[in-house]
C-alpha cells in the first residue's frame, strides 16, 4: 500500500520524483530494492503503480548529481527500466560502469570520484550496486559475464575487510563522511552472506 501510495501524485505520501537532486538517490534505493526482491515488492503492484514509478524513474533524467558514486544511482535507475521492459538510457548506465571502473585502487576498492576518501561508501552503493547492476546487464545481454564475475570477486574480498574492523565486541570504527549511515555499513557483508 505504501508503495502504491508513494508513486500516486493524488496521494498525500507521494514521493518527490521531480525536482531537485536527491531523488536520483533515493530512487536508487528503491530501485535496488525491487531488483532485490521483484517477487515481493514489484510483481505484487497493480499495472498503473508500475506505470506510474516507470514514469518517475524517467522524470529523473533531467537532473544529475555529483560526479561520484551517484553515478551508480544514475545507471542503476535505468538498469531497473530495463529490467522491467522499459525504455532505458544505456548512456547513463554505461557511464557509471566505466567509471567505477576507472575508479577502481585496487584489493577491492574503489575511489569514490576522483579522490580517494577512506569512508563506508564502498559498502553503502558501490559494491552492492555495482554488483546488481551488472547482474541484470549479464542477464540482458548488455555486459560481459566477465565484468560480473570480477565485480562480485572484488565484492568478497571487500566483505573480508569489513569483517576485520568489527570488534569482538560487535563495534566498529566511525570515520569518513556521512557516519550517520551506519546501519548501511556492512552492505558488502549482507549481501556476500546471501
Amino acid at each position: 500500500k505504501g508503495l502504491t501510495n508513494a508513486a500516486n501524485p493524488s496521494h498525500p505520501d507521494y514521493l518527490n520524483f521531480r525536482t531537485e537532486q536527491q531523488p536520483i538517490v533515493d530512487a536508487a534505493y528503491l530501485a535496488h530494492a525491487f531488483l532485490r526482491a521483484p517477487k515481493a515488492l514489484w510483481e505484487p503492484l497493480d499495472s498503473i503503480t508500475k506505470k506510474r514509478f516507470a514514469e518517475e524513474f524517467k522524470s529523473l533524467r533531467n537532473r544529475t548529481g555529483a560526479y561520484n558514486n551517484w553515478l551508480l544511482f544514475a545507471g542503476l535507475n535505468e538498469t531497473f527500466l530495463l529490467s522491467i521492459g522499459e525504455e532505458y538510457d544505456p548512456a547513463r548506465v554505461n557511464i557509471a560502469r566505466n567509471k567505477i571502473r576507472e575508479w577502481y585502487v585496487g584489493d577491492s576498492w574503489y575511489s569514490d570520484g576522483s579522490k580517494f576518501s577512506m569512508d563506508y561508501y564502498n559498502d553503502y552503493v558501490i559494491h552492492p550496486m555495482l554488483v546488481d547492476m551488472l547482474k541484470v546487464l549479464v542477464e540482458k545481454r548488455k555486459a560481459p559475464q566477465a565484468e560480473y564475475d570480477e565485480a562480485l570477486k572484488r565484492m568478497i574480498r571487500h566483505s573480508e575487510y569489513s569483517e576485520r574492523i568489527i570488534s569482538p565486541e560487535g563495534t566498529y570504527p566511525a570515520f569518513g563522511r556521512s557516519i550517520t549511515y551506519r546501519t548501511a555499513a556492512f552492505q558488502t557483508l549482507a549481501q556476500v552472506a546471501l
